[in-house]
């Protein structure tokens, strides 16, 4: 999965299409992106007070999860682009831009 966590990507399918945030979480695992402001969801939770008298819990508003695929790479000026890997002098991996070639 080539999106990281803190990129800002533009959602490109789904309730939420044409919207940009940045990237909170990435699992590997399911293949699935968090985003800042997108997809979000109520949640139903038990209040219960804290130790200092504060409620904690009813109805959140939280974002979930959504497939990469869904999401596109905004680049420095603010257009989306696709991503490519190429390998550097020193062995590592970098991400490039396919529309403009430049590293991310």
């Amino acid at each position: 999965m080539r999106i990281k966590k803190g990129d800002k990507v533009l959602v490109i399918a789904g309730k939420d299409k044409n919207k940009t945030g940045t990237v909170l979480n990435v699992n590997t695992k399911t293949g699935r992106v968090t985003v800042e402001g997108i997809n979000r969801v109520k949640r139903h939770t038990k209040e219960e007070n804290t130790q200092r008298g504060a409620k904690v819990g009813g109805i959140l508003t939280v974002e979930a999860p959504i497939h990469y695929s869904n999401v596109m790479l905004l680049a420095d000026d603010d257009q989306s682009t696709r991503i490519g890997v190429r390998v550097d002098e020193d062995g590592k991996n970098v991400r490039v831009s396919r529309r403009t070639g430049g590293d991310i």
